[in-house]
C-alpha cells in the first residue's frame, strides 16, 4: 500500500519544477548586478565614443515641378506627322513623359559620366573623410587622394573606367529622387559630408538635366526644319508646300520658345539650401541602442553563468 502511494506521488511530480519564475529571475540578475552594470556602462561609453567619431552627413534637397515645357519639342512635332509623312520626312517619335524620362536619365551611368562627373571634383565624391565647418576645409583619405600633391594614389579617376564605375555607385548611394504620385512634385536630394557641396550638386543635377533635354529636343527640331526645307524645295505640289510652310513657321516659334526657357523639364519650387543641421548619424539613437545591447549581453552572460555552474 505504501509502495503504491509512493509511486503515485512520484508520478505527480511537476516536470517544470526545474524552471525559474520571475522572482527567481530577478534574484539571479540582482546577484550579478555589478557584472550587468559593467556591460551597460561599457557599452554606453563605447557607443558614445563611436557615435562621436562618425562624421556628419548633410542632406540638401530641392522641390521641383514638371515644367509646362515638358510637352517636349518632339511631342509637338507629332501634330505635323501627317504632313511630314507626305513630304517624306521622318519626325522623331515622342518617348513619353519628359519628367519620367528625366528621372531615369539622372540615375543613369551615361548622365553621371558625361554630364555630372565633368562638372565636379571627383575627389569630393570618393575620397572625402571629413568636413571642417570652422574654415570650410575638406579632409581626404590619403590612401585614395593626396590633397597636398593633388594626385591620386592609383590612376586618376577621370582616366580609369573602373574607377568611374565605382564613383557611379557612390553617386547612386548619395542620390535620392522621390516623386509624389498625387501632385507629381519631384524631390531631389544629395547626401554629403559637406553641406555646401550637397547644395551645389543638387543645383548641378537640375541644371544639367534641363540643359541636356532642351539641347536634344532643339537639335531634333532643327533637323526636322532642315528636312522640311529640303522637302519644300523638292515638291511642286502647291498645297503640300503650303502645309510645309505652316509646319516650318510653327517649328521656328517652338525653337525660339525652347531657347529662351531655362526651366525646360523642371521648375524649382523650393531651391536647395546649405543645411545647418546634419541629417546623419543619429548619435542619440546609436547611444541608446548600444546601451541596450550592452544590457542584453550582460543579462545573457549572467543566465549562462548561472545555469552553467548549476549543471
Amino acid at each position: 500500500m505504501d509502495t503504491y502511494q509512493n509511486k503515485d506521488e512520484n508520478n505527480n511530480i511537476n516536470p517544470y519544477d526545474d524552471g525559474i519564475n520571475l522572482v527567481d529571475f530577478f534574484f539571479i540578475l540582482w546577484k550579478r548586478k555589478f557584472l550587468i552594470s559593467f556591460f551597460i556602462v561599457s557599452a554606453a561609453i563605447s557607443s558614445v565614443f563611436y557615435a562621436v567619431s562618425l562624421p556628419n552627413i548633410y542632406t540638401s534637397s530641392a522641390l521641383l515641378t514638371p515644367s509646362n515645357q515638358q510637352d517636349s519639342l518632339s511631342s509637338k512635332l507629332q501634330g505635323f506627322s501627317a504632313i511630314a509623312g507626305l513630304a517624306g520626312v521622318n519626325l522623331p517619335q515622342d518617348s513619353g513623359n519628359s519628367s519620367t524620362e528625366a528621372i531615369a536619365r539622372i540615375k543613369s551611368f551615361n548622365f553621371f559620366s558625361n554630364h555630372f562627373l565633368p562638372q565636379i571634383k571627383p575627389e569630393n565624391l570618393v575620397a572625402v573623410t571629413e568636413w571642417m565647418p570652422e574654415n570650410n576645409i575638406i579632409l581626404y583619405d590619403e590612401n585614395i587622394y593626396n590633397q597636398r600633391t593633388k594626385t591620386w594614389a592609383n590612376n586618376p579617376l577621370q582616366k580609369s573606367l573602373s574607377s568611374t564605375q565605382k564613383a557611379f555607385k557612390t553617386y547612386k548611394s548619395i542620390l535620392s529622387i522621390n516623386k509624389n504620385a498625387k501632385t507629381s512634385f519631384i524631390t531631389i536630394s544629395i547626401d554629403h559630408r559637406s553641406p555646401i557641396i550637397a547644395k551645389e550638386w543638387v543645383e548641378k543635377i537640375i541644371s544639367s538635366i534641363n540643359n541636356l533635354m532642351q539641347e536634344e529636343d532643339i537639335k531634333r527640331a532643327e533637323n526636322a526644319v532642315s528636312f522640311l526645307n529640303d522637302a519644300y524645295k523638292s515638291t511642286n505640289n502647291q498645297s503640300l508646300r503650303d502645309g510645309i510652310s505652316s509646319l516650318l513657321e510653327s517649328q521656328i516659334k517652338i525653337l525660339m520658345l525652347a531657347t529662351s526657357n531655362d526651366d525646360y523639364v523642371y521648375k524649382v519650387l523650393d531651391s536647395p539650401i546649405v543645411p545647418e543641421k546634419n541629417s546623419a548619424p543619429g548619435r542619440a539613437l546609436l547611444c541608446i541602442l548600444g546601451t541596450l545591447l550592452g544590457g542584453m549581453l550582460g543579462v545573457m552572460l549572467t543566465l549562462f553563468l548561472h545555469f552553467f555552474r548549476r549543471d
